[in-house]
This record gives C-alpha cells, structure tokens and sequence, in this order.
C-alpha cells in the first residue's frame, strides 16, 4: 500500500481488498446501538469529559488541541486515480495516530422507520468525532480521500443592538479600546412591575464602553453589577428580560434614586390583555396568519414533529400533556435520562409554545396543539457532531417535520449531507434565517431546508421596547429589523411581540426568526395532517411529500405591502395552503387601529 500526502491515509481499502489496519480494528469500528437509535459509539474521550464519562484516557490532549469531524470522501467526489478509504479502515487509522483522540463514532443505525428509504446509500458517510492539534487537523484535511471539519458549536444568532429605548443607537464598542476603572464601580438595579410587584429572576444588561455587563434580580427584585469599565453615568442603555409575566423593557442611562439605587418599572401583559392569562389569547401572529379563521378540528393530530433547540419545561400546565418525548444530545451519559426537559435558556420553551400548547381555554393555544412533538436538546453545549445525531434521530423516529433552531457560523458538508439524507426520508425541515439583520444564517442556507424570516406589526410593542424605536410611521406588518437582509429567505412569519409559554408557569413575549419559524412549523404539521395531497396515508413519506409541503407553504403566501427582499414569497396564510375558502381578508389599518392584539 502507498501513503498518500501528509495526512498518512493509505489508500487501497475500497475496491480490491482490505487493508491491515482495517482487519486488526474492524471491531472498534463496530458501534453498538445508542439509546437514542442513531448507532453511536465512543471511541475515547478527552481531558475531564474521558473522566467524567469513565473513559481511559490513552492520550494528552494539550493546548491548540481541538475537535473535529472526519469522513471518507466519497466515491464521486474523489479526483481521478484516487482510491477510497473504507470508514471501517480510516477510523482504525485514526485510533493508531498518537497524535489523535477518538472521542465517538457516528454510524446511523437505521433498522425501522424512514431511514430505510435513504438506503442503502446515504449521503452522509459515517463520521469519526475526534480531538487533535490543529497541524494534525490540516495535514489531514489534505488528504484527497478525506473531509475534515471542525466539530462547530452550536448557538443562537445575536440579536444585533438597535435602540437605546430613546431614537439613538447603541454603537457596538470594541472590548479592547475600553480603559478599565482603577476601582470597579457597583450598579444596583432594582426591577419592579407595573402591577407594584418585585420582579425576581429578571434578566439585565448593562451596556456600556466596555461591553454588557449581566446580572439576574434576587426575590427582592435587586441586582447589584460590578462595572470595570462604565461608572452608572457613562452607561449607555439598560435591558431588563424577565422571564414571565412582564414586558421587556430598554431604558436609557440609569438614574440612582436618594439611596443609590436605580429602578425599571417593567409593564404587566395583564395590563395589555385584559384577564390574561385566565382568558384566553389569539395573538396577532395567529390573525396575521388566518389561523383563527380554520375549523378548530385542525390540530395536527398524527403528525410528529421535532424540535431541535434547548430542551423544552414540560413542567408548564400547557406542555406537559403535549411533549412527552425527547432525547438530551448534550448529556454525557446514556440518553439524558429525562434532562430533555429542563430548558436553561426558555428559547425551546417558546417555540414549543407556539407550536403545541394544549388547548386548555386559557393562556394561548399551539398551532397543532394535537401533534406529537419531540424535544431534541442540543444547547447549551452542543456541537455539529450532536446535530448530526438528532437529524439521525428524527429519521429512526419516523419525524416528518424536523425544526432546526440553533445555527453555526462556517457552512459545514457534513450537515448538508445528512439533512439531504432526511430529505431523502421524506422529512420536511425548517430553520429560523437568523436574528442577524446581515446574511442567512446556516443551515437555512442549505437546499432542502425552508428559510423563515420574522415580520413585526406596529403597535404590537409596549413604548418600553426597543422595536417600538424603530417600527415604521405607517400602521402594518413590517420586515422585523433583526430579520436577515438580502436574498435566501423563503416566507416570513410573525416573530416579534409573540405571547408564549416561559420557564415556570408563566408567559412572555418574545422576538426571533425561530419564532417566526415555529409558526411555519406548526402551520406545516396541519398540512401534513389535513390537507388532501399530503396526509399520509396519501402520499408516502418519500422526497416528493417534502417538495410539495414546500411548494404549498410557499405558493400560499400573501405578499406584504411594499415589496422587500426580507420578505420571500410573503407571510404564510393558513386558509390558502389549507385549501379552505375564507371570506374574511386583512386590513392592516384597522388591524392596526385597534391596538396591540385585538381580540377574536
């Protein structure tokens, strides 16, 4: 056998014969079947994880060490007179590198369910998760035979700063040119609502020169911040997030009272709907959308959908008959053994409040409250190599909507061939643009993947929030600022000033593409469910059920006044993709008129 380049892989192992190294190592190529059915196997670990997971670990793993994804190309991306390489024979290649330590074995295990359609040739070869320096990582890379990706983490796009609450914006200030205080100063904060009630576990943010400084209010509604770089009077703006019951608010430069102490007054939803939650709400997304003009025996009943965020609180009153199955992707032992269901961010939360909360006469009610929804927690923590064994998830689970919430910053192969591969299964997958106001975000680049992006509604926000700077002067729908810019985005959906559930029992409102996207999730699973051409026992969970879901949701838009490339094809109208006549059509300026969410 010969060596091929620096990345010593011998070639040799796909056609006439099998190499050495492929014979002596051809069982720890072999994973068992994880618990959460995507084939998985560890092949080692690092540093203190290989500890915490009872690993041994057989290498040192130093500084410039990092981890990274590695396959063997396939046959028709090879360059002529390139032999492959077995993944049976390169993964025991790569176990006897001192210079690499396998951490997992990505071999999808695919017995039932669709993934019998993406048989027996996926798009997606199986994957060596691996840690090593970063010269290994490029010799490696350029081996003909090979495709080398760094392992990504995954995040939520930032939101971009747009208002100081007062018409001005907040610059974004470089770290690095801040002059720290020769003794730090202290900031404390005390949230209040509008009801005369302490705000406890609210989010704040203090921004200034030197960047944000976080901290979270106390059962006594106080929080006191230690600022490095910013006095209280050089600070630029203040965000407050609590986590339910309370608008957001932004303020301007804080004002100290007698005692020293600044307060923020955060408005009540009780003080912008009138008995909620105890009555009832259809937000103006729903009316924007017609989903309060189908008959109410659309809920999506049979359909599943997957939802790849942070977890979901399945302990709120309007989740927990609604999502009973999950997977934590981020556990580092077994299948997560129900940590599926603490969300420490609220972002999965909400989109599965949109989606599936049950129709219980009051708080607000799911899209497809009847659907089967299956929380896949990928953050905090998680990295492309954990994406790709959720996609393998929802392919052995038989998912037929898979909505992707979390987003990596380079375009990665690896992930555009497995979401090919559940493509291939007859999986319809959706993904937020990004709260970028730049370029689409990815995956929601990739082929396949439906990009949504997020539309505002004037009056919608109380004057407390920081959209309410910068809506429009004419009453109506309108490109959210944080919604991506310029070409990529498929439709748009209501994404700013949405009432959904929050950690504990409460409810909040909440900004984002991925909310946007959970609207076209749930709209999805009714088509899925109840529209003639694509209801299951139809047409056969194959590629071309996927590309008509898309092609209805698409055509079914309404276009927006005043055309705008954030748009797409339009915001998504449910009686049109329904197919269901309607008589009722939207007028924006009475809409408008009537104030924040009118009721139906």
């Amino acid at each position: 056998m010969s060596e091929q380049g620096g990345g010593g892989v011998k070639s040799g192992n796909g056609g006439n014969g099998k190499g050495k190294a492929q014979g002596q190592k051809a069982a720890t190529a072999q994973p068992s079947e994880a618990a959460d059915g995507t084939g998985e196997s560890d092949g080692g670990r690092s540093g203190g994880e290989a500890q915490a997971l009872g690993y041994e670990q057989r290498r040192g793993v130093g500084a410039g060490w990092g981890r990274y994804l590695v396959v063997p190309r396939p046959v028709g991306m090879l360059a002529g007179g390139v032999p492959p390489i077995e993944a049976a024979a390169l993964f025991a290649l790569l176990e006897e590198d001192p210079e690499v330590e396998p951490l997992a074995q990505l071999r999808p295990s695919r017995p039932r369910g669709l993934g019998v359609i993406a048989e027996p040739r996926p798009a997606c070869p199986p994957v060596a998760v691996v840690a090593m320096p970063q010269e290994r990582a490029r010799a490696l890379a350029a081996n003909p035979q090979v495709v080398v990706e760094i392992d990504q983490p995954l995040s939520y796009t930032p939101t971009p700063p747009i208002s100081a609450g007062l018409g001005t914006a907040v610059p974004v200030v470089d770290p690095m040119l801040a002059v720290t205080l020769e003794e730090p100063e202290q900031l404390t904060l005390r949230v209040k609502g509008s009801d005369g009630k302490t705000v406890a576990g609210a989010h704040v943010w203090a921004i200034g020169t030197g960047g944000p400084v976080h901290g979270t209010t106390g059962t006594d509604g106080r929080v006191t911040m230690t600022l490095a770089a910013d006095t209280p009077e050089t600070l630029q703006a203040l965000y407050v997030r609590p986590v339910a019951g309370y608008w957001p608010a932004r303020t301007g430069t804080p004002q100290p009272t007698d005692n020293g102490e600044a307060v923020v007054t955060v408005q009540a939803l009780a003080d912008t709907f009138e008995g909620f939650p105890g009555k009832a709400l259809t937000g103006w997304g729903a009316q924007a959308m017609r989903l309060n003009q189908i008959p109410p025996t659309y809920r999506g009943h049979g359909i599943k959908i997957a939802l790849l965020d942070s977890g979901v609180n399945t302990a709120h009153p309007d989740l927990k008959d609604t999502v009973n199955h999950g997977h934590d992707f981020t556990a580092t032992v077994g299948g997560g053994d129900g940590t599926w269901k603490v969300d420490a961010t609220g972002h999965g939360t909400w989109c599965a409040g949109v989606i599936a909360a049950a129709d219980n006469r009051t708080g607000i009610t799911g899209i497809a409250s009847e659907a089967e929804l299956h929380a896949l927690k990928l953050f905090p923590g998680g990295h492309v190599s954990d994406l790709l064994r959720a996609v393998d998830y929802c392919v052995t689970h038989d998912i037929d909507i898979a909505q992707i919430s979390l987003a990596y910053p380079v375009p990665s192969q690896l992930a555009a061939w497995k979401l090919a591969d559940a493509h291939a299964a007859g999986i319809t997958v959706i993904a937020p643009a990004g709260n970028t106001a730049a370029p689409v975000t990815h995956p929601a680049t990739l082929p396949g993947v439906l990009a949504v992006g997020a539309i505002a509604h004037t009056g919608t926000h109380p004057a407390s929030s920081p959209l309410t700077a910068v809506q429009p002067p004419w009453p109506g729908p309108y490109p959210a600022p944080f919604t991506p810019a310029g070409q990529g985005v498929d439709l748009v959906a209501p994404g700013a000033a949405v009432i959904t559930t929050a950690l504990g029992d409460g409810y909040t409102p909440v900004d984002g593409t991925a909310i946007a996207a959970a609207h076209v999730t749930g709209l999805a699973a009714l088509l899925l469910a109840h529209h003639d051409h694509l209801r299951t026992q139809v047409m056969p969970r194959i590629p071309a059920r996927a590309d008509h879901l898309y092609t209805l949701l698409r055509t079914a838009c309404r276009p927006l006044p005043d055309a705008d490339p954030r748009l797409g094809a339009g915001i998504a109208d449910a009686p049109t993709a329904l197919g269901i006549p309607a008589s009722w059509q939207p007028d924006y300026r009475t809409h408008a008129a009537a104030g924040p969410y009118p009721q139906a």
